[in-house]
């Protein structure tokens, strides 16, 4: 039984008597705690409870951010390659950026990673000599195959190469970059037609790539045939419309058409976005003389 103390005399009584025994005073009954009132003090406790705790987290995030930064470990993560280098070239694969012997005394590699190392250091006869012993090793390997005809291609051994590619096509029918390759071979030794239709195979793995159209318009301007190369042109700056060299080249095939006015505004164009060209005065100074030849021209025709 709980217990109280007389305020008159200080004895101690039970809590249920309502006078205090020795000296009869009234006992001041405690009134029931208000659950408002503790409610209230329950929140303010969770509250400064909570605050100390976040002062703690704030001092530990603190002391995180001023410790020294730990060694990362690059052993483990990919090397970043140049998204448009298949597009250009579409080089055999990059050795690992560490300090590497000369590749001939790298003889306990695979010949395929032998011939990447001895290419990306530029030992192009090397890679040659690694790319011939992969593909002998292993004939369906469309990759080794293709890295060959690319180090037949520096190498400016172009039928080589060209063979090489086919090969790769051969084994991989589906590969964007085996086709766009081997038609850029095709191209590199004048083999438009066949050039083509590399780039048309390409254009259809790949129907938004701008540097595979951009190549096809080429190759058809190349083969004498600039109306599809307009076209091509065309569906090429659609793509990438912030490249100038497209407009220069959609001029050039709008002049063999003998559109002039189109092609000084396309000159105009590659102006626009290339300003400070080394060959602006020509150009500014062949879109006078196109936009010349176009007066007359439409003067007559008024008259008519």
């Amino acid at each position: 039984m709980r217990a109280v103390v007389c305020s008159a005399c200080g004895a101690k009584v039970r809590a249920d008597r309502d006078r205090c025994p020795r000296c009869r005073e009234p006992l001041a009954v405690a009134a029931p705690p208000d659950p408002a009132i503790a409610a209230a003090r329950s929140r303010r406790l969770q509250q400064i409870t909570a605050a100390i705790v976040g002062v703690f987290v704030l001092a530990i995030g603190i002391l995180w951010l001023r410790r020294d930064p730990a060694p990362v470990d690059h052993s483990s993560t990919a090397a970043v390659t140049d998204p448009l280098a298949a597009r250009r070239v579409a080089a055999a694969p990059q050795a690992p950026a560490a300090a590497r012997p000369p590749a001939e005394e790298r003889t306990f590699f695979e010949p395929a990673a032998a011939g990447a190392v001895a290419y990306s250091a530029g030992d192009y006869e090397a890679a040659l000599a690694r790319f011939q012993a992969a593909v002998q090793q292993n004939p369906r390997d469309a990759e080794s195959w293709s890295n060959l005809g690319q180090v037949l291609v520096r190498l400016n051994r172009l039928p080589e190469a060209i063979s090489a590619l086919q090969k790769a096509n051969t084994i991989v029918p589906d590969r964007w970059a085996y086709q766009f390759n081997l038609a850029r071979a095709q191209g590199l030794a004048g083999n438009w037609k066949d050039a083509i239709a590399g780039y048309r195979r390409a254009q259809a793995l790949l129907p938004d790539d701008y540097a595979t159209t951009f190549n096809l318009a080429l190759a058809c301007h190349k083969s004498g045939d600039d109306a599809t190369a307009v076209a091509e042109y065309e569906k090429a700056i659609r793509l990438a419309p912030e490249d100038p060299s497209f407009r220069m080249a959609l001029a050039i095939s709008l002049e063999k058409l003998g559109k002039g006015r189109e092609a000084a505004a396309a000159y105009g164009e590659y102006l626009r976005l290339a300003p400070a060209a080394p060959d602006a005065d020509k150009v500014r100074t062949r879109i006078a003389e196109l936009s010349a030849s176009a007066a007359p021209a439409a003067g007559a025709s008024s008259q008519d």
